[in-house]
């Protein structure tokens, strides 16, 4: 009997370490909302914020979708060109590079990457202190180009 209380003690020591283990692996981000403006238009987006080296790492890895009107907001603490890549990303997206005033620099769109082939990369042209991700298509579907204003509210 002791035997059996050992391992009943055993095993729920072992699953409680995987809880814990899959739980410090899987990324939680903060929530926002990012208002978009241009020549009269306007967008609210709500967003998850990657703003440590840690969730900025994670991205949308292994997502299989992102809500059609929803994005990733990648924060710096400085200017600097950005390096994006699409490993473990399932989703196609469009990537805004903004300024620390607010302005979309620059706007790429990127397809998922598929196994057995080179991972897809892309090297912002400016500096820049965010980086907002959505689906592809989003930015021209509601009117939004280069010169866009984003803010986090």
């Amino acid at each position: 009997m002791r035997f059996v209380s050992g391992t009943g003690i055993l095993c729920a020591a072992s699953l409680v370490w995987a809880l814990l283990v899959g739980a410090s692996a899987a990324q939680t981000f903060e929530r926002g909302v990012v208002r978009i403006t241009q020549e009269g238009r306007e967008a609210t987006l709500p967003v998850e914020i990657a703003s440590s080296a840690r969730a900025r790492a994670q991205g949308l890895m292994g997502r299989e979708r992102l809500a059609p009107n929803a994005g990733m907001l990648f924060v710096y603490e400085d200017d600097a060109r950005r390096f994006f890549w699409m490993k473990n990303t399932r989703i196609p997206l469009s990537l805004a590079f903004i300024d620390k005033s607010g302005e979309v620099l620059e706007i790429i769109h990127l397809q998922p990457h598929r196994p057995g082939t080179p991972i897809p990369s892309y090297t912002s042209r400016h500096k820049v202190r965010r980086v907002l991700e959505v689906n592809q298509g989003w930015f021209l579907k509601n009117g939004f180009g280069l010169g866009a204003r984003v803010i986090l509210e």
